[in-house]
């Protein structure tokens, strides 16, 4: 029998409520979800503001203070591996690790829609499924689809707060708020 894992990825930068409902939502659809922190995502204009490290670790913290451990799992497989970020290889290494395992790769509406200009997106669509979170207002895709109650929360929005030195206490696991502060991460100091 195989198992049924889902892949969350993104640059997590920082991991935020929104993330978490989503990632909460769409336990129940699989047997484990693997959450995974790109290491440095080639096809974002900007680099990531906090370290690869530092978002691993903020996602571990978020999925763990929100008691989603027993379903959810955050690899720091990208963030430990050196050059570009390519889900190719992530899932080439996924398959490894867990063997008798089929992989759905769990997207928003945008990422879906810029699949194609992915790094070997032919043969990752041929070893993974695809389940497209629906934001409001987008264009369908072509692959499975799922509405789920969204929070309205981005990571910019996150640190454009910090840095003004507003309360991010509802955008933010209490923890993770913590982190931020500890290393002084998007002008929190």
């Amino acid at each position: 029998m195989s198992k049924e894992f889902g892949i969350v990825g993104g640059s997590f930068d920082p991991i935020h409520l929104g993330h978490l409902h989503l990632i909460k939502e769409i336990s129940n659809r699989f047997e484990k979800v693997l959450v995974i922190p790109a290491g440095t995502p080639w096809l974002k204009e900007k680099p990531p503001v906090a370290s690869a490290e530092q978002r691993f670790q903020m996602a571990d913290l978020a999925v763990t203070s929100m008691g989603l451990s027993e379903k959810v799992e955050v690899l720091p497989i990208e963030a430990r591996r050196a050059g570009n970020s390519y889900a190719i290889d992530t899932v080439t290494e996924l398959k490894q690790i867990y063997p008798n395992t089929n992989f759905t790769l769990v997207l928003g509406s945008d990422a879906a829609n810029n699949l194609g200009k992915w790094h070997r997106s032919k043969e990752l669509l041929e070893q993974v499924k695809v389940l497209v979170i629906k934001r409001p207002g987008s264009q369908s895709s072509e692959y499975d689809e799922v509405s789920i109650k969204a929070l309205d929360i981005s990571s910019t929005k996150v640190r454009q707060s910090i840095a003004k030195r507003e309360n991010v206490s509802s955008l933010l696991p209490a923890k993770v708020v913590t982190y931020i502060r500890e290393y002084g991460l998007y002008g929190s100091r």
